[in-house]
């Protein structure tokens, strides 16, 4: 699988672990690629491949099976310094010094993590924003999605690396406001094309849902 295939198959399921141990879903995630190799190997929607005995995983009827056993090997005691842990960097190394890693994840999560991170909202979302914002320009008038944009079609990664730029490049100081009312009339607009987007997800939810 892809990452955003990945995160659109399973990222339920880490939502449901990390509502009941706290860590975070996208650090789970990438456990559990590290652990199926992007979901080419999962036996019983075993996604952590918990051990049933020395010898054996287990297996599991459905993923929320799994997700019941998964807090409960959290909460086991030998885990203790993962869920003490209170960011995903520190849940992340927490976890490779932890004895589910038993030294196979090599060192790091990290390169699980990092593709993953995008998709914290599902592929679909992401997908609904990038359209919403089609069109839509920053604050400095450039299309919020030009189409030479390397991050283009990844609303998470392309408006992380917009942070960026703004942080490396602040606007001179002044004291005319022009500027600011321009990005409050873009912020606007971009504003309500996202509430446009997340109402369209909601109704297609609702729907599907129904």
């Amino acid at each position: 699988m892809t990452p955003a295939q990945f995160a659109g198959a399973y990222l339920t399921t880490a939502q449901e672990v990390s509502d009941g141990t706290g860590i975070d879903d996208v650090v789970l995630l990438a456990q559990w690629a590290n652990e199926t190799a992007w979901g080419t190997v999962v036996v019983g929607n075993n996604l952590g491949n918990i051990r049933c005995s020395p010898t054996s995983f287990c297996q599991y009827a459905s993923l929320g099976d799994f997700a019941t056993a998964c807090i409960a090997t959290f909460h086991n005691g030998f885990y203790n310094a993962v869920l003490e842990a209170t960011t995903p960097e520190a849940q992340l190394a927490a976890l490779v010094a932890s004895p589910w890693s038993a030294n196979h994840y090599g060192g790091t999560l990290q390169p699980f993590y990092d593709p993953l991170e995008a998709y914290e909202m599902t592929p679909a979302q992401d997908a609904a924003l990038t359209e919403a914002l089609h069109g839509v320009r920053d604050i400095n008038g450039a299309l919020f999605y030009p189409p030479t944009d390397p991050t283009y079609g990844n609303f998470a990664k392309l408006f992380e690396a917009k942070l960026k730029a703004a942080a490396a490049n602040p606007p001179p100081a002044t004291v005319d406001f022009t500027p600011v009312l321009a990005a409050i009339t873009q912020v606007q607009t971009a504003l309500t094309a996202l509430q446009a987007a997340v109402t369209a997800i909601k109704t297609k939810t609702d729907k599907d849902l129904a």
